[in-house]
């Protein structure tokens, strides 16, 4: 077993920090994040080094099946800016990596260019109100017309919906062996029949929320995600999905661990108390420990499922526990690096609250820690 980064991915860690040092200094996230500006300008530099191309086959303008090297892209940017990792994740992994394992040639051909060179955006429409969480469209339905299909339903907690082309979306089409059939559609963001609003919230502010309504909005046949004959295939479909979002949360997860760990660690070491550094403290000292225990976990946890994944095995469990524990992770580390602040992490100065915020809306939705775990009940052959 190796546990280590290859050259290239060291590469790719490397580079970013840099891109990172140069482009995101604290001072205009804080701005940016303010602002709730969505950090386009930074997205389009990241994608003209390759970044978008990760896991995109070279045919198509990527740079072939580098899974891990995407998982370490979205860490590093999570560590200081989650809404730009989170755009990234739109180009990376819900249309990259999804289109590339799961579209048709003509699909592929029509978008994978464009999501190689970040000039195209994708957003997942899963989930529904009600309780669905699971992404198998209870409540979402698509019946066939002379042209393809007619999409009825109410998708909510959709990411960057208004900056998004294209939605990946599941709904009901009829009926199959193991009961109602489901099926996934590419759907043009523009389509007539799609509603959008804005769902409010607290945290990592420049990448928004959105509940998106279809009535009865027009899809083709060739927007079935596979193709026609992907029809009535979407449960299988769904687990490579899931696997997908599974492992770019907990890549942002464990990148917002680390930062808020990092952010804390040097704090601790430069504030002074009673005549020495606070970190002397072994209250502070402790608290510093775990999380870096639990990061350390958390990477080997996000990194086995994407190496996983990049060998093209299938790793919906993996990456499942990889998000829940990550999850978790980030939010202890969060609330720690509050704590150690004191007063100072109560203030919009100190990025510790903002710490806090943003690993508060990585478990979004329904899909709440208590909801990962009845999945992971199923995938463990618990339930």
């Amino acid at each position: 077993m190796h546990f280590e980064l290859t050259d290239e991915q060291k590469a790719i860690k490397e580079t970013i920090r840099k891109f990172i040092a140069k482009e995101c200094p604290r001072e205009k996230v804080q701005k940016l994040d303010e602002q709730g500006e969505f950090p386009g300008e930074m997205l389009y530099k990241i994608a003209e080094m390759g970044f978008c191309g990760l896991v995109i086959p070279e045919e198509y303008g990527g740079g072939g099946q580098n899974v891990v090297g995407a998982v370490v892209v979205v860490e590093e940017l999570s560590a200081i800016y989650p809404a730009l990792a989170g755009a990234f994740i739109g180009s990376a992994f819900c249309g990259g990596k999804n289109l590339a394992e799961l579209g048709s040639d003509e699909q592929k051909e029509r978008y994978l260019p464009g999501l190689a060179e970040g000039s195209l955006l994708f957003s997942y429409g899963l989930y529904e109100s009600g309780g669905d969480c699971s992404g198998t469209a209870a409540g979402t339905f698509a019946l066939q017309s002379t042209s393809g299909f007619l999409l009825d339903g109410t998708k909510s907690f959709v990411r960057l919906a208004e900056r998004s082309d294209c939605f990946l979306v599941s709904a009901r089409t009829g009926k199959n062996s193991a009961g109602r059939g489901l099926s996934l559609f590419i759907v043009d963001s523009k389509s007539p029949g799609v509603q959008m609003k804005e769902i409010e919230k607290f945290g990592n502010k420049g990448m928004r929320l959105w509940t998106v309504q279809f009535e009865r909005v027009p899809v083709p046949q060739e927007n079935l995600l596979g193709g026609p004959e992907r029809l009535n295939h979407g449960e299988e479909q769904l687990k490579t999905v899931l696997e997908s979002e599974n492992l770019e949360t907990a890549a942002c997860a464990l990148g917002i661990a680390q930062g808020a760990y990092s952010y804390a660690a040097g704090y601790a070491k430069e504030r002074i108390q009673f005549e020495r550094p606070i970190i002397q403290f072994e209250a502070v000292l402790h608290m510093l420990v775990d999380m870096a225990v639990d990061i350390e976990a958390g990477r080997l946890l996000t990194y086995r499922a994407g190496w996983l994944a990049e060998q093209g095995r299938r790793s919906l469990p993996e990456a499942t526990v990889a998000r829940a524990y990550t999850s978790e992770a980030a939010r202890k580390a969060s609330l720690n690096c509050l704590q150690i602040l004191g007063g100072y992490g109560y203030t919009m100065e100190y990025d510790a609250q903002r710490y806090v915020r943003d690993s508060l809306v990585l478990l979004d939705g329904f899909k709440t820690a208590e909801a990962l775990k009845n999945t992971l009940g199923s995938l463990l052959d618990l339930v």
